[in-house]
């Protein structure tokens, strides 16, 4: 969701804060750490502002950008699949009716 969301929303680059209200939902935590996480595989890159208080940013990298058309497939796959990965999540035999 990070990189789907970096890339549409925000065309590669976006400081902290702007992700978290960008991404419903998600814990400062749990940002923060798929962040640290994205950047040690080489997927983005930060970048601190020196400004009181400091202003970070993060850009995607090349290879970020790369993995962004499959990561797009794989959202639209998902959108059109809706109904039916819901039904995954049901109990045998429960329709949803």
């Amino acid at each position: 969701m990070v990189l789907h969301t970096l890339h549409v929303r925000h065309h590669g680059s976006a400081r902290t804060g702007v992700l978290m209200r960008s991404l419903p939902g998600i814990s400062k935590k749990m940002l923060t750490q798929t962040l640290r996480e994205m950047e040690m595989r080489g997927l983005l890159t930060r970048h601190v502002e020196s400004v009181v208080p400091p202003a970070v940013e993060y850009r995607l990298t090349p290879i970020g950008e790369r993995l962004v058309e499959p990561v797009e497939l794989l959202y639209d796959w998902a959108r059109r699949n809706a109904e039916a990965l819901d039904l995954l999540g049901q109990p045998p035999g429960n329709s949803g009716v």
